[in-house]
């Protein structure tokens, strides 16, 4: 069977194409099947850590900000979040009643505080989702050199058709 991209397949959203071969279909939805995984795995985590996804998106921005030595103030982590000041004030707010989060003096600027994590964070992170990483990276690290570069390459494209594929939605006022 050879792959016809015009005839859409029973789901309507993909194409019919050959199961005999990894072809650009076969590749999109087992890109699908990943991130529908994903979407599952945050929601487990999000359950076990009582929080929600603007949460838990906090907590990682905050954790990849300290293991790289780079403070985070309140607004730059309303700009990461592309959130409002207000809803970062009352996100950090939750963060540190919960015990997740901490404000200390910014170490360069003694007017301004930053936002840190603290030991129980990456700890429960460690014990949430450590064993996944992990996984993930043996899967990553089995691949050779050029099936690397291959998939850097699909993903920054794929990345790049979604990224144009929303500014034209926004600037034609539609959405996909």
């Amino acid at each position: 069977m050879t792959e016809d991209h015009r005839a859409p397949s029973a789901s309507g959203y993909w194409y019919l194409s050959s199961p005999d071969s990894a072809g650009p279909v076969e590749v999109l939805n087992l890109l699908r099947g990943y991130l529908a995984a994903e979407r599952r795995m945050r929601q487990r985590t999000r359950d076990s850590m009582r929080m929600g996804e603007t949460d838990l998106l906090a907590l990682r921005h905050l954790l990849r900000e300290s293991r790289a030595g780079r403070p985070v103030r309140q607004r730059d982590l309303a700009a990461a979040l592309e959130i409002s000041p207000a809803s970062a004030s009352a996100l950090v707010d939750r963060l540190i009643r919960d015990g997740y989060a901490r404000r200390s003096p910014h170490p360069a600027d003694r007017r301004s505080v930053i936002i840190e994590t603290t030991a129980r964070t990456d700890d429960e992170v460690r014990a949430t989702l450590g064993r996944m990483h992990r996984s993930m990276l043996d899967a990553v690290e089995s691949l050779s050199p050029d099936e690397l570069a291959a998939v850097a390459k699909f993903l920054t494209a794929l990345t790049r058709s979604v990224d144009e594929a929303a500014e034209d939605a926004l600037e034609h006022g539609t959405e996909h």
